[in-house]
C-alpha cells in the first residue's frame, strides 16, 4: 500500500485535498470517481521527504482514541439517541481537535443522506477497513452497538499483545544503547589517555593493545564520517523499505530470523484470525472478511499471501484449502481451520486459534526476556573486559620486566 495526496472536486464544485492510502494510483482514481469526485491530481506522498520527517502522512486515528469514541458512541446509541445526536454530543465534548473535525464531516455527510459506514469510508486514510466493515456489519444486522462491541473487544486484544511485545523489547533496547554508549566512551576518551601514558614511558605495546589503540584512533579521527555513513545507510534502508517491493522483501526476511520469525508469524496469525472472526460474526461474507483481515496485517509478505488466497476462493477453492496453499502459516493452525470450516463453526475456531497463538506469543516473549537480557549482559561484560584487559596488559608487562 502507498500514500497519495489527492486534489479533487465534489459534485457541487468544492475543491478538496486529501491524503489517502491505496495500492496503486489508478485504483485510487477509480475509487474516488465511483464516490462521485472529479479527480484533478494524484501524487505519491511517501517519498524521501516524508521518510526524513519520520513516517508517512495521513496517519490513522490512534486505536485508543478510536476505542474511546466507539465506546461512547455505542452507549449513546443504546440509550436511544439518533446517530446524528450521538455524534453531536461527542463532537461537543471533544472540542476543536482534529478528530472532532473529522467527526463533524462524518455528521454532515450523514445529514446529507450518506450511511454511517459510507460517511466514515470517505476518511479511509484515517479509519481502517476493519472499522468501516464493522460499521457496515452493524448496519446490515440493525445492531450497531453489538458490532462496535465486537470491534472494541478485538482492539483490546490487539493492544494487549502489542503492549506485551513493546514491554519485552524495552529493556534489551535500553541495555544495548547503554552498552554502545559505554564502549564508545571507553574507546574515544579513556583509551587515548592510557595510550599517551604508555608513549611517554616508551613502553612496547602488546598486539592486543595495539589493535585496540588503532581502533580507538579510527573512531576518534573518523567518528563524524562513520555517523554520516550510518545515517545514509539508515535513510537508504528506510527509502527501500518504504517502497512496495522493498517492504515485501524486508517483511519476508523478518520471517526468516531465528526465533523472532516464528513470533512475527504467530502475531500475524493471531491478528488475522481475530479480525476474521470479528467480521464473520458481524455477518460479512467470507471472501470480503478475508480481504478485510488481510488489510490489517503489518507484514506485507503475509498480506500478499492472504490476498492470493482470496483470489483462489473467488475461483472456487475452499477457505482452508486456499489459506493452506499459501504455506505461510503453521500446519496446526491450518488443521484447526479445516475442522472449523467442516463443522460450520469457523468464527469460533478462529477465536480459538487467536487465543492459542496469543498464549504462544506470551511464552515466546517470556523466553525472549529471560534469555536476551542475560546474553546482552554477558556480551557487554566481555567487550568491556576485553577493553580493560587490553589497556592494562602493558602495565602487567612492565611489572614482569621489573621483577
Amino acid at each position: 500500500m502507498a500514500t497519495f495526496k489527492c486534489k479533487m472536486l465534489t459534485r457541487d464544485g468544492q475543491r478538496l485535498e486529501k491524503t489517502l492510502i491505496a495500492r496503486t494510483r489508478p485504483s485510487l482514481k477509480a475509487q474516488l470517481e465511483r464516490e462521485g469526485y472529479f479527480v484533478i491530481d494524484i501524487q505519491r506522498a511517501d517519498g524521501v521527504g516524508s521518510l526524513i520527517k519520520g513516517g508517512m502522512p495521513g496517519n490513522r486515528v490512534r486505536l485508543k482514541d478510536l476505542m474511546a469514541f466507539s465506546q461512547e458512541f455505542s452507549i449513546l446509541i443504546k440509550a436511544g439517541l439518533p446517530i446524528i445526536s450521538a455524534l453531536n454530543v461527542i463532537i461537543e465534548k471533544r472540542g476543536s481537535d482534529e478528530f472532532a473535525r473529522v467527526l463533524t464531516e462524518v455528521r454532515n455527510d450523514i445529514s446529507s443522506g450518506s450511511s454511517l459506514s459510507d460517511a466514515f469510508g470517505k476518511h479511509s486514510h484515517l479509519f481502517s477497513g476493519l472499522y468501516i466493515s464493522s460499521l457496515k456489519a452493524g448496519e446490515r444486522s440493525g445492531n450497531i452497538p453489538s458490532s462496535l462491541a465486537r470491534y472494541i473487544g478485538y482492539i483490546k486484544k490487539v493492544l494487549e499483545i502489542r503492549r506485551k511485545m513493546v514491554t519485552a523489547s524495552v529493556y534489551p533496547i535500553i541495555l544495548t544503547g547503554v552498552s554502545i554508549f559505554v564502549i564508545l566512551f571507553l574507546m574515544i576518551y579513556v583509551v587515548p589517555s592510557f595510550t599517551g601514558t604508555y608513549l611517554e614511558a616508551g613502553t612496547e605495546l602488546p598486539r592486543l593493545t595495539v589493535f585496540l589503540v588503532q581502533t580507538s584512533h579510527l573512531l576518534r579521527d573518523y567518528f563524524m564520517a562513520i555517523l554520516l555513513i550510518a545515517a545514509i545507510m539508515l535513510l537508504g534502508y528506510r527509502v527501500y523499505a518504504g517502497s512496495e517491493k522493498g517492504r515485501v522483501t524486508v517483511d519476508r526476511a523478518k520471517l526468516g530470523v531465528p526465533f523472532l520469525g516464528a513470533l512475527f508469524i504467530e502475531y500475524s496469525l493471531s491478528r488475522m484470525s481475530r479480525t476474521l472472526a470479528t467480521v464473520l460474526q458481524g455477518g460479512m461474507p467470507l471472501l470480503d472478511s478475508l480481504r478485510v483481515s488481510a488489510g490489517t496485517l503489518d507484514n506485507q509478505f503475509l498480506k500478499r499471501k492472504l490476498e492470493r488466497a482470496a483470489e483462489e476462493i473467488e475461483k472456487g477453492a475452499g477457505f482452508s484449502e486456499a489459506v493452506s496453499n499459501t504455506k505461510a502459516f503453521p500446519r496446526i493452525a491450518m488443521s484447526m481451520l479445516e475442522a472449523g470450516e467442516k463443522s460450520g463453526a469457523l468464527d469460533q475456531v478462529l477465536n480459538d486459534i487467536a487465543d492459542f497463538y496469543d498464549n504462544e506469543i506470551d511464552a515466546r516473549l517470556s523466553i525472549l526476556t529471560s534469555s536476551v537480557e542475560p546474553a546482552l549482559m554477558v556480551i557487554m561484560g566481555l567487550l568491556i573486559g576485553f577493553i580493560v584487559l587490553a589497556m592494562y596488559m602493558p602495565i602487567f608487562q612492565m611489572a614482569g620486566t621489573i621483577r
